[in-house]
């Protein structure tokens, strides 16, 4: 049975994301920071739960700013029907979740391949805190300096990870100064690498935003910035780290830190809005 979940089902849900913690962080954390119900925050979620006898087996979410977000194992072509059917109205922008979950759910609605700024797999990975190393790095919070830099660097980053679109640069910008999600990493005072923490939720935390300009690549300084940020922002409140790497670079700079590759996790972002009509 498929049905929208209610705020008397809060726990429940938690408890079954959180056993598939690495793939389910936007899911729990929408969950956790705003609950059920909420339509005005763009990452307000609304929910819907497949059940059994057992009780919670999957979840999938729809959030107010246009992204799919599911956790659905075992998921096949005949219950995505039924998720599209749901959909029709829904002005899509993407979806994020397990690789083949998401390619199942967008296989049943009427997409064509060249509406897709990216749509692909990343590998998926895993560090538990415990096992972190120790690093020496110097990192300290975007200040109002900071804006053309980081300008230039989150419209590389969106460029190379194919996340973004023009103009968005210097909002996420001007969006970093002083918060405290987002790390820049110095070295004798310049700024050569950043990092943020994308997501909370449970016990764990989502790793998201690193960049090291192509001429400063090569010296260990994603790992570094990465393994001091979670140093800072991990202690006491989360043993598990999570995060997807977007290139096969990244994805070795991880590794030499701890990370180990636990699965895939699918990106699809659309050019443009889309408002979804009758599934495939």
């Amino acid at each position: 049975m498929i049905r929208q979940a209610g705020p008397d089902d809060t726990a429940a849900i938690a408890g079954f994301l959180d056993t598939h913690i690495e793939s389910s962080m936007f899911l729990l954390s929408n969950l956790e920071s705003l609950g059920i119900g909420n339509t005005e925050h763009p990452h307000g979620t609304a929910y819907f739960l497949r059940e059994t006898g057992d009780g919670i087996t999957g979840v999938f979410g729809c959030t107010n700013a246009g992204y799919l977000l599911c956790q659905l194992p075992g998921l096949g072509a005949t219950e995505a029907q039924t998720y599209a059917h749901l959909l029709k109205g829904y002005t899509l922008r993407g979806m994020t979740g397990d690789d083949a979950q998401v390619a199942t759910v967008l296989a049943a609605l009427n997409l064509s391949d060249d509406q897709w700024a990216i749509n692909k797999a990343e590998p998926l990975y895993r560090l538990a805190l415990a096992n972190l190393t120790p690093v020496t790095a110097d990192l300290r919070a975007p200040h109002p300096g900071d804006q053309e830099l980081l300008e230039q660097w989150f419209a590389a980053y969106m460029r190379e990870t194919g996340t973004g679109i023009d103009g968005q640069a210097g909002e996420r910008a001007r969006a970093a100064i002083g918060a405290d999600h987002i790390r820049i990493m110095t070295e004798d005072g310049t700024p050569v690498a950043m990092a943020a923490i994308n997501a909370r939720a449970g016990s764990a935390l989502q790793i998201g935003g690193v960049f090291v300009p192509p001429e400063l690549r090569g010296a260990g300084r994603a790992g570094r910035v990465v393994s001091a940020l979670l140093a800072e922002k991990a202690q006491g409140m989360a043993d598990t780290a999570i995060l997807f790497a977007a290139s096969e670079g990244a994805a070795k700079a991880y590794e030499r830190i701890g990370f180990q590759k636990i699965g895939a996790y699918r990106v699809a972002l659309l050019k443009t809005p889309y408002t979804l009509g009758a599934p495939a």
